[in-house]
């Protein structure tokens, strides 16, 4: 019986987070937008994040086109789902005045980590975001999402 309502739990901890990761993307998709609409060109990070990563390949994005235009969507969506969920298997699980805390003080890291070390395939915005001034948009998306996640725990929780 106690192992049916851990088991119970852990299935709704990863609803949340798989939930908070879908929140990350749909968040973290609006900042690069803003990000690229303040270069002038709202498409501008998906468009340097295809081409980036042809480039890391060795294939120049003009060679492939429809392939630079799928990278191009699809890495920032998959970078963001996967940080969400990451980090909100972190974040969740803690109760009280705690998680909102955690959650911010996650993406502060998040932040610190995308501007010094992470390597640009795993950052959300790829390269754009190596910098303090790109990656506190993104930071503050992800603190939202991770909020809004725990939001959608708590409640799921009082069932």
């Amino acid at each position: 019986m106690a192992s049916t309502a851990s088991s119970s739990r852990f299935e709704r901890l990863l609803d949340a987070a798989f939930a908070t990761g879908t929140l990350t993307a749909i968040a973290t998709g609006g900042a690069l937008l803003g990000l690229g609409w303040r270069e002038g060109e709202v498409g501008r990070v998906f468009r340097l994040a295809g081409r980036g990563l042809l480039e890391r390949l060795g294939v120049t994005s003009s060679a492939a086109p429809l392939t630079s235009d799928a990278l191009r969507y699809l890495h920032p969506l998959v970078i963001a789902t996967s940080w969400g969920v990451a980090l909100a298997l972190l974040v969740l699980p803690l109760r009280g005045i705690v998680r909102p805390v955690a959650a911010l003080l996650v993406a502060a890291v998040y932040v610190t980590l995308a501007a010094e070390m992470l390597p640009a395939p795993l950052r959300i915005g790829y390269a754009v975001t190596a910098s303090v001034p790109g990656a506190v948009p993104i930071g503050a998306a992800l603190a939202l999402a991770l909020l809004g996640g725990g939001w959608l725990y708590a409640t799921d929780e009082e069932r």
